[in-house]
């Protein structure tokens, strides 16, 4: 029987470790802040920044919110940042993406503390995933895929996994996370000829390549783990991921739904990432406090 892996449930789990962090941290006075930092008012990252900062505020964590206009300038832009980033009272920085063309992200990065880049979008963070450092702080949905897989019991030593997509925040750092784990990882994209080669003999199949029912019944074998980090719409304007749910969910052993899957836990692992932050930040903020 095909189990269906809940994104509510683990999120659920990691917020039960958050808030237990969470006491420890107020017991030597210092609660977590995050800076929520936007340029312009794309739709997308609106609602992304209020369904974290609700989950954010949910479990007990301060928010401060900073708003830029879409024409401001590299330099306003650039100054107004380092002051965010070198103030103590905030322990984490999420950044919405994507950034006007005009605003270098290569210079914004440069800036950010490695230690406040809850979303691991810095070089030096994704540096962290490849040599499988314990203080990395890895892109928030490689990081949700780990979190659901570990949720399941689902041991990846040994096992052949097949990544589709290979983008800088979701394919390639989960391929590294994945072989930290002593998988044997296919990494494939959009273009990779005879796809249905490269998956259907895989124990593991993750799809994060943002297109509808790129995986069939005919990529998965009986027993596969099928986990779809797609997020596409329909003309209908439905919700659903890479993976032809329907048609794949019987052969799977365990598989992950869209939306209910990975989706509903990002928010919470940049909320445990914010709790890592502070962590690693906690002895210099004490020294400066006293």
């Amino acid at each position: 029987m095909t189990v269906i892996m809940d994104g509510k449930k683990v999120a659920a789990h990691l917020s039960e470790e958050i808030k237990q962090a969470l006491e420890v941290s107020e017991s030597h006075g210092i609660k977590p802040k995050v800076a929520f930092v936007r340029i312009g008012d794309l739709s997308d990252s609106i609602s992304y920044e209020n369904a974290a900062v609700k989950r954010f505020e949910k479990l007990g964590m301060d928010t401060e919110q900073y708003h830029f206009p879409e024409d401001v300038s590299t330099k306003v832009f650039l100054t107004k940042f380092r002051e965010i980033n070198e103030d103590y009272s905030i322990h984490g920085i999420l950044l919405l993406q994507p950034l006007p063309k005009h605003i270098p992200m290569k210079r914004v990065a440069e800036i950010m503390n490695s230690f406040k880049d809850i979303d691991g979008m810095k070089a030096s963070n994704l540096g962290k995933v490849l040599t499988n450092d314990p203080d990395r702080l890895e892109p928030c949905t490689p990081a949700a895929v780990m979190n659901m897989l570990d949720f399941y019991d689902i041991d990846l030593k040994g096992k052949n996994v097949t990544v589709v997509g290979a983008s800088a925040v979701v394919g390639k750092p989960l391929s590294l996370l994945m072989m930290n784990r002593e998988a044997t990882v296919t990494t494939c994209n959009l273009y990779t000829e005879n796809l249905v080669d490269k998956c259907k003999d895989a124990d593991v199949i993750v799809s994060a390549a943002g297109a509808i029912n790129l995986i069939d019944a005919e990529h998965v074998k009986e027993g596969a783990i099928v986990v779809d980090v797609g997020i596409n719409f329909t003309e209908e304007g439905k919700m659903v991921g890479d993976v032809n749910y329907e048609a794949v969910k019987d052969k799977a052993s365990f598989i992950t739904p869209v939306p209910g899957g990975i989706g509903a836990i990002t928010t919470t692992v940049l909320a445990y990432h914010l709790v890592k932050a502070t962590e690693h930040q906690k002895e210099p903020v004490l020294f400066l406090e006293k």
